[in-house]
C-alpha cells in the first residue's frame, strides 16, 4: 500500500497527501501549492557563491521556482526523505525540469554513514560556508527522524570539513618547510606499500592515548607478540614507560608541539610518516622509517617525480585515524582500539605518562563549545567538535570497510558506531591465543624494501629542483612588478573611476600568461599558495548593490593582494627549495 497519494488542489494543481499514522498530511497547500511554492522561493537570499539545501522536494513546486534565482556557479542539494515519493515524482515528470540541472545532487533515504559520506562529496571543502539550509513547509515534522539524522550530519561534515581546512592552512608554510628539510630521510626509508596484506588475519591493536588507556595499558604485555601493536605518537611515552614497544609508531604532525611526544626517549620501532612530519622526529628517531603518502601533496609529488611507489594511507583529522588505515592495509583482522575515548573521561584529555597527563579542561569555560554523545559504557559522555569530527571519520570508514571486525576495548569514551564494544582482557583471550614472529616478519619487509634510486633517477630530480629555483626567480620578478602594476591601477580608480588603465591591463595579461606556463613550478610552494588563493577568494566577494567604482577598486585590490601573496610565498620557498636541492645534491655524492 502506497504511503502516499495524488489530489488535486483547489486551484486544480495536483498536491501531494501523506499518510503517516493515519493521519493525513499535506506536504504542499491544499488550495494553491503553486503560489506558495513561489513565496517559499522568494523569500529565500542567494548570491553567486550559495550552496542551498532543500530539506523537502515533494513534487517540485518550490524548485521551479527556485531555478529562477539560480546562477550556473550555484549547487543545489535537494533532500527528499521518503524514496517512494521521490521515484515517483522523478519517474511521472514532475523533475523534468531541473533533474538535469548542472550542479544539481539529489540525496533520498540513505543510512546516516552514508549521509555523511555523501554530504562529503557534495559540498566543496572551500565553500562550505556558504551553505544556505532550507526547509519546506511541513518536511521537518511529517519526516522528524530522518530530519533529525539528516540535520546531525550536516552538522558533524561541515565541522569536519572547517576543522579539516583551519588544520590545513594553520600547517601551510610549516609543511612545506618540513617536506624541504625531511627530503634526505626519503632515501632510508622503506615504502608503506611493502607493509600492504603482510599480517593477513593478524589482530591489531591500535594504541591511543585518551584518559582509559590507564584501564588496560598493562594488559598489553600479554597481548604483545600475538597481535600487531600500533601505536599513535601521542601514547609513545606511556608505553615506553611500562617497558612496552610497540610494533609500530605513527606520526604525521607537523607542528614542534609533536617531538615532545619523542623528545628523551629511545625508540626501535619503526615510524610510519608523511614528509611534513616535524623534522627533529626524524632527526633523532633510532628505529627503521616508513614512508608513505598520507596527509601531503608534497609526498605524492616527490614519487612521481622520482618514479616510485610509496603507497597510500587515507587519514582523517588525527593520526589515529590514519592509524586505523594502515591496520586495514597491513590486512589485519580484528582491529582492536584502546585509549580511544573520544571524549573527556573525568575531566581528563589525555592518558597518564603522556605528555599531558595534566591537562584539564573547564567545562563550563566560554573559550570552547562541549557537547554530549553516546558512551561506551555511560549514557552520555562529554566531547567537543574536535573529537566529534574524529568520531565521525571513523564510523564512516568503518561503514565503507565492512569486511573487518572492529573492537572498541577502550573501556570509557564516546560510542564509535560500527564496533563491538568488548573489555581488552576480553579481547585478547578470543582473538590473541598464539605466538606470532611480528618483529621477524617486520624485519624481512624492512630488509627487502628499501628504496633504491638509480643515478639517473636523482640526476632528474637535481636538474628539476634547479629549473623550478630559475623559474620561481623569474615568476618572483614578475609577481612584483605586477602587485605595483595593480596598487597603480587602485590609485587611477581612487582618482577617476572612469581612468584608462587599459596599458597597465595589457601587461597584467602578458605576466599571467607567463605564471600559468610555469605553473608546474608552483608544485613545490602548492601548500603556502593554498593561504593565498584562499584569502583572495574569501576576502574580496562582491558586495550587495556595489557601485561601479566600489567594483574596479575592489578588483585591482584582489589583483594585488593575489600577486603580492604569490611574491612573498616565493621570496619564502627559495631558501627551502635551494637547502633541499643541496641535500639532493649531497646524496649524489
Amino acid at each position: 500500500m502506497s504511503s502516499f497519494e495524488i489530489s488535486k488542489a483547489k486551484d486544480g494543481n495536483d498536491t501531494l497527501v501523506y499518510m503517516n499514522e493515519r493521519k493525513r498530511n499535506f506536504l504542499h497547500s491544499s488550495y494553491y501549492p503553486d503560489k506558495e511554492a513561489k513565496e517559499w522561493a522568494d523569500a529565500i537570499r542567494l548570491d553567486d557563491e550559495s550552496i542551498i539545501i532543500v530539506y523537502g522536494i515533494g513534487l517540485g513546486y518550490h524548485i521551479n521556482y527556485l531555478l529562477d534565482k539560480l546562477s550556473l556557479s550555484n549547487r543545489l542539494i535537494l533532500v527528499e526523505p521518503s524514496k517512494e515519493i521521490f521515484e515517483f515524482a522523478l519517474n511521472n515528470g514532475y523533475y523534468d525540469r531541473f533533474k538535469n540541472r548542472q550542479n544539481l545532487y539529489f540525496i533520498s533515504e540513505e543510512s546516516e554513514e552514508k549521509l555523511n559520506i555523501i554530504l562529503q562529496s557534495y559540498i566543496p571543502w572551500d565553500n562550505f560556508e556558504n551553505v544556505i539550509y532550507k526547509e519546506f513547509k511541513q518536511y521537518p515534522k511529517v519526516f522528524n527522524k530522518y530530519y533529525e539524522i539528516f540535520n546531525k550530519s550536516l552538522i558533524e561534515t561541515i565541522n569536519s570539513m572547517r576543522i579539516n581546512r583551519n588544520t590545513a592552512l594553520y600547517f601551510a608554510e610549516q609543511w612545506q618547510s618540513n617536506f624541504m628539510e625531511n627530503l634526505e630521510f626519503v632515501f632510508r626509508s622503506v615504502p608503506v606499500k611493502s607493509f600492504f596484506d603482510v599480517f593477513k588475519d593478524i589482530p591489531a591493536v591500535i594504541v591511543s592515548a585518551g584518559p582509559s588507556l590507564d584501564k588496560n595499558i598493562d594488559q598489553l604485555k600479554e597481548a604483545k607478540g600475538k597481535c600487531v601493536i600500533i601505536c599513535v605518537g601521542t601514547a609513545l611515552k606511556a608505553l615506553l614507560k611500562k617497558n612496552i614497544e610497540p610494533d609500530f609508531v605513527v606520526s604525521i604532525d607537523g607542528g614542534k608541539k609533536n617531538f615532545e611526544h619523542f623528545d628523551g626517549y629511545k625508540v626501535k620501532s619503526p615510524l610510519v610518516y608523511d614528509l611534513t612530519l616535524y623534522p627533529k622526529i626524524l632527526k633523532e628517531y633510532e628505529g627503521s622509517l616508513i614512508i608513505a603518502e598520507i596527509a601531503s601533496t608534497y609526498t605524492k609529488l616527490l614519487s612521481n617525480k622520482l618514479s616510485l611507489d610509496f603507497g597510500r594511507l587515507n587519514t582523517g583529522p588525527s593520526v589515529a585515524n590514519l592509524s586505523l588505515d594502515f591496520a586495514y592495509m597491513l590486512g589485519c583482522d580484528p582491529i582492536v582500539f584502546i585509549g580511544q575515548d573520544l571524549a573527556y573521561s573525568d575531566n581528563r584529555t589525555h592518558a597518564s605518562g603522556t605528555t599531558y597527563e595534566k591537562d584539564r579542561i573547564k567545562e563550563n569555560s566560554d573559550e570552547k563549545e562541549y557537547i554530549y554523545v553516546e558512551g561506551n559504557y555511560e549514557e552520555k559522555v562529554l566531547t567537543d567538535h574536535v573529537l566529534l569530527s574524529f568520531k565521525t571519520w571513523f564510523e564512516n570508514y568503518i561503514y565503507g570497510h565492512p569486511d573487518r571486525t572492529y573492537i572498541n576495548a577502550t573501556e570509557g569514551g564516546a560510542l564509535i558506531k560500527g564496533t563491538k564494544i568488548m573489555r581488552f582482557k576480553e579481547a585478547i583471550e578470543l582473538f590473541m591465543k598464539k605466538e606470532i614472529n611480528i618483529s621477524g616478519e617486520i624485519s624481512s619487509t624492512l630488509k627487502d624494501g628499501k628504496i633504491k634510486l638509480d643515478k639517473r633517477q636523482i640526476d632528474d630530480f637535481a636538474k628539476e629542483f634547479r629549473d623550478t629555483i630559475k623559474k620561481l626567480e623569474k615568476m618572483k620578478n614578475d609577481c612584483m612588478r605586477a602587485a605595483k602594476l595593480s596598487k597603480k591601477m587602485y590609485n587611477e580608480y581612487q582618482k577617476d573611476v572612469n581612468a584608462d588603465v587599459s596599458h597597465i591591463v595589457s601587461i597584467l595579461d602578458k605576466i599571467d600568461k607567463r605564471l600559468k606556463n610555469s605553473k608546474d613550478s608552483f608544485l613545490y610552494i602548492s601548500s603556502i599558495l593554498n593561504i593565498v588563493t584562499t584569502k583572495v577568494l574569501k576576502g574580496f566577494r562582491p558586495e550587495k548593490d556595489e557601485t561601479e567604482k566600489q567594483k574596479k577598486l575592489r578588483i585591482a585590490m584582489m589583483s594585488y593582494t593575489l600577486y603580492q601573496g604569490i611574491y612573498e610565498a616565493i621570496e619564502k620557498s627559495l631558501e627551502g627549495l635551494k637547502k633541499a636541492l643541496k641535500t639532493v645534491d649531497e646524496i649524489k655524492r
